[in-house]
């Protein structure tokens, strides 16, 4: 039995793993307007680990990302967000410039919030949202959650983003009285 015990253990130790840390592969993120400023905001929160890889794969090309200076990691994270996290305001792209990351070590999560982008949303404005953020890495096991805060015209919707579902789109109706 104990033969048995150590040869398990070896051949374990053998067989490489290709699951990660944490099975959960996701992102939650938050768009809100602000019709007082007039502005609209974006907030990410990612697992650090799997936005690591990600951002390694895609932008990096396989460089490792504690390699990069410090001053270069925000255009880093704006560049991906460009790439993979894509807003238009009727037709015309959204750049998002980044104010803060927040790392949450014992959460392995990292909060990425982007500076407020003046914008003046009217009944008719189209609002187009497309979230590929880590699909290119984890496929289908990957899932983004969305939420779209538009209190002016009663829009406070969450959205799952899928491989295969991962856009929406908004055409606005009258303003809330």
């Amino acid at each position: 039995m104990r033969f048995f015990g150590l040869w398990t253990s070896l051949l374990i130790s053998l067989v490489p793993f290709s699951a990660s840390a944490h099975p959960l592969k996701l992102s939650a993120s938050l768009i809100q307007h602000n019709s007082k400023q007039k502005t609209l905001q974006m907030e990410c929160k990612v697992f650090i680990d799997d936005f690591q890889l990600s951002l390694s794969n895609s932008i990096l090309k396989g460089r490792d990302p504690n390699t990069v200076k410090r001053a270069d990691r925000a255009a880093l994270i704006e560049q991906y967000f460009q790439k993979y996290y894509r807003v238009k305001h009727n037709g015309k792209a959204l750049t998002w410039k980044l104010n803060a990351v927040q790392p949450l070590y014992r959460e392995n999560v990292l909060i990425i919030q982007f500076k407020k982008i003046p914008i003046r949303l009217r009944r008719g404005s189209k609002l187009f949202i497309k979230n590929m953020v880590m699909f290119e890495d984890f496929g289908s096991a990957q899932t983004n959650r969305t939420v779209v805060r538009i209190p002016s015209f009663n829009i406070d919707d969450g959205h799952p983003s899928t491989i295969r579902d991962h856009s929406i789109s908004y055409t606005l109706g009258s303003p809330k009285k």
